[in-house]
């Protein structure tokens, strides 16, 4: 009997170390666990919403649109004239100064002249005395019944030297520049006394000062056509003008200037304009009315492509257009865009 409860308190025994170890173990791994750090929540990332697109537009509306040129031209006289000799000799003197007021007949420029009216005053005396000849034989023939012969040649004679006097009167003319008009001189050619003149070399030109004209000789010249519009501003005001002459329209004769000079008529001009006083010419190239016209700057271009931005249902839409006149700030569209739509400026 002892013996049976003898084991029986060893099996208790047993059990209660395994107990123990167990829970010594169970403490150990759990005391173990505390020491690991804590494993973080792996959150989910926030879900972004895109911000709405905000755009800065302007409607396409309908316009006139012009291009224009601005460029200044000067008065120049309407009528002028340019004096010079016939015959080639040399230079006695100009007795006019630039700028001078002249009127017609005054003396402006002359050859040296002392050998021809040494010359008329010769032949002057010479038909004189062929005129006494003649009367002589008319008496002498109508009296006494002279020869015939004798008058006629007398007669002859009287009307050579007469001839010869016309002759040389007339290369005293020549010899002398006499102002063809009243009106100021506007070029005298740079010669001196004593040079070597050629004919028809420009000595002198006259202009009348009492009618002008404007004039334009710039580097757009060929853009002016006659019957285009056009519109001259003096002083800050402006006046009516039209297009009188083109280099197109320039005489084959004309001198080197003109050849390359627009002239233009302006009315209701004011009085005490001058010569040389400038003017604002605004020419008007070509122009349009009543049709679609935006902003030049809008318009993107890549090699002959042009487009613009629209707006089209809140979403951006690039558009192919067609374009027309053009100036430094506006554009025609001419196809692609209608009446009303938003265009997209940034």
């Amino acid at each position: 009997m002892y013996g049976i409860q003898k084991k029986r308190s060893g099996i208790i025994l047993s059990k209660c170390i395994i107990l123990s170890l167990a829970a010594a173990l169970s403490a150990i791994t759990l005391t173990g666990c505390y020491f690991f750090p804590k494993e973080e929540e792996v959150l989910a990332p926030p879900i972004k919403v895109p911000a709405e697109i905000s755009y800065e537009t302007i409607e396409v509306k309908r316009g006139n649109i012009q291009n224009v040129i601005r460029v200044t031209g000067n008065f120049v006289p309407v009528s002028q004239e340019d004096v010079y000799f016939t015959k080639a000799d040399r230079l006695k003197g100009i007795y006019v100064k630039s700028g001078q007021e002249v009127k017609k007949g005054d003396l402006l420029a002359e050859f040296d002249t002392e050998s021809l009216l040494t010359e008329i005053k010769q032949q002057e005396i010479a038909l004189k005395r062929s005129q006494i000849l003649y009367e002589e034989a008319k008496a002498n023939y109508e009296i006494v019944g002279g020869s015939r012969t004798s008058l006629d040649l007398a007669e002859l004679d009287v009307e050579s030297n007469r001839l010869r006097l016309e002759k040389l009167r007339s290369d005293l003319q020549k010899a002398r520049l006499l102002s063809p008009i009243d009106g100021k001189v506007v070029y005298i050619a740079n010669v001196k006394e004593g040079d070597y003149v050629n004919a028809y070399q420009t000595i002198v030109r006259v202009a009348d000062p009492t009618q002008l004209q404007l004039r334009y000789s710039g580097d757009r010249a060929d853009l002016f056509r006659i019957g285009m519009d056009i519109e001259v501003e003096v002083s800050g005001r402006k006046y009516e003008a039209e297009i009188v002459m083109t280099p197109a329209e320039a005489p084959e004769d004309a001198d080197a200037e003109s050849k390359k000079s627009v002239l233009i008529e302006v009315y209701g001009l004011p009085e005490g304009i001058r010569m040389g006083e400038p003017a604002n010419i605004v020419l008007t190239l070509e122009k349009k009315e009543n049709v679609i016209v935006i902003p030049k700057l809008l318009i993107n271009s890549f090699a002959n492509r042009k487009f613009v931005n629209v707006l089209v249902d809140g979403v951006r839409e690039e558009r192919d257009i067609e374009v027309g006149i053009q100036t430094n700030t506006e554009v025609e569209v001419i196809k692609g865009l209608e009446e009303g739509e938003l265009l997209i400026r940034r």
